[in-house]
């Protein structure tokens, strides 16, 4: 992959022309596209616009690792240099729009993302690169070892904390590069009080405090949601943005990690407090199995959009969310259904995920996470015939 800033201004002008194209603008139907004025760190999805009866659209999404063999770029420059993270961003528009026919809206934005960095990091979580430069936590040595560690903690800088010096260094230089009609969306604070007290504390010893000392695992849910509200306060000054809305990254949360109980007693009223903080919660995200937690989710007084992964029972949720007008995104196992499943395995799946969502309820499918698991000709092959299959049955 070539990098260059002359290779960018030829991508913003090749994403321009994808933008505008009729074929573009009539996927544009699908979804409630946001002004680049309107947009807010909350914002990391695009909301689909209300079915009525219409067909469901359906998007695909490479992993990281895949779009490196895909492009030719080394993983470890995208991290490094943001004049690699920006050129390869582009290309990944670009080559979406020329070869994946899902229903994915081309728009003239980039999200500034360091995987799940930023929470942990600017509180103290050990972080690093692999040597292939993918970004991680060090999990095995949290900060918070006992009851008077929790009395030194204090809350981020926004500037200096953790990866916040490089999200400044690399949103400052692809703001420069860009022209002014592209938008770069910097990072929100993404993950729930949940998953950030295991973090700081050590996944199973949180666990085990929630049980057996319940009043020091709320002292520090109480001061991670005060870090988050500092962070985002000194954002949205830095940003210029009113914020309407926040967001819970809650892959943490699901059962049998948390008990339904567990949720709805000690959990769900700090994710409550975020909603009324905010105005709303603009996008509500488990990977994991939150079927028997969903009455509960649901008590969130504004939830905009809730992520129906692919434990998570598809019947359910559209009764229990879209029957409260919640939009769903659906987002389906890539492996054993699309990429290791054949045509015809990939057709009745899908079948009978349609079978169990009502013509009244909004959503999408997603079909994201996509490795390399093979080589990368027989995944490739394998995502298109999905996407044949999807533009058949969802169509």
């Amino acid at each position: 992959m070539e990098v260059s800033r002359e290779r960018i201004k030829t991508l913003m002008d090749h994403v321009r022309e994808i933008h505008e194209s009729s074929e573009n603008q009539a996927r544009a139907r699908h979804w409630q596209i946001l002004p680049h004025q309107r947009w807010e760190p909350a914002f990391i999805r695009t909301l689909p616009t209300p079915r009525d009866s219409g067909p469901i659209p359906f998007v695909v999404e490479p992993a990281l690792a895949m779009w490196s063999e895909i492009l030719g770029f080394d993983t470890k420059a995208y991290f490094e240099h943001p004049l690699t993270y920006l050129t390869a961003q582009l290309e990944m528009k670009v080559y979406h729009a020329q070869y994946f026919k899902d229903d994915t809206y081309i728009d003239k934005s980039l999200r500034l993302l360091f995987a799940t960095l930023l929470e942990g990091s600017v509180l103290g979580v050990p972080y690093g690169f692999t040597q292939q430069g993918h970004p991680w936590l060090d999990y095995l040595n949290p900060p918070i070892q006992g009851r008077e560690d929790l009395n030194g903690l204090s809350p981020p800088d926004f500037y200096r904390s953790g990866i916040m010096p490089l999200v400044h260094r690399f949103y400052a230089e692809m703001v420069e590069i860009l022209d002014d009609d592209f938008l770069v969306k910097f990072p929100d604070w993404i993950m729930g009080p949940f998953g950030v007290a295991c973090e700081l504390r050590g996944f199973d010893q949180f666990l085990v405090d929630l049980l057996l000392d319940l009043e020091f695992a709320q002292q520090l849910l109480r001061f991670v949601i005060e870090a988050r509200l500092a962070w985002q306060a000194e954002c949205d000054r830095f940003l210029g943005v009113e914020r309407t809305r926040g967001l819970i990254g809650n892959d943490d949360v699901n059962c049998p990690t948390l008990s339904p109980d567990l949720y709805r007693d000690v959990i769900l009223p700090l994710e409550m407090g975020l909603s009324e903080h905010y105005g709303g919660i603009f996008y509500w995200h488990s990977c994991g199995n939150t079927t028997k937690l969903m009455d509960d989710i649901a008590r969130i007084p504004i939830l905009d959009l809730f992520h129906c992964g692919p434990w998570t029972d598809v019947a359910e949720a559209c009764r229990v969310m879209g029957g409260g007008g919640v939009p769903l995104e659906i987002c389906l196992d890539p492996v054993d259904k699309a990429q290791m499943a054949s045509p015809g395995d990939q057709k009745r799946f899908l079948q009978g995920v349609v079978a169990q969502i009502p013509e009244d309820v909004d959503c999408y499918v997603k079909l994201d996470s996509l490795e390399v698991i093979r080589d990368l000709p027989t995944e490739l092959a394998a995502i298109h015939n999905w996407i044949d299959v999807a533009r058949e049955v969802l169509d």
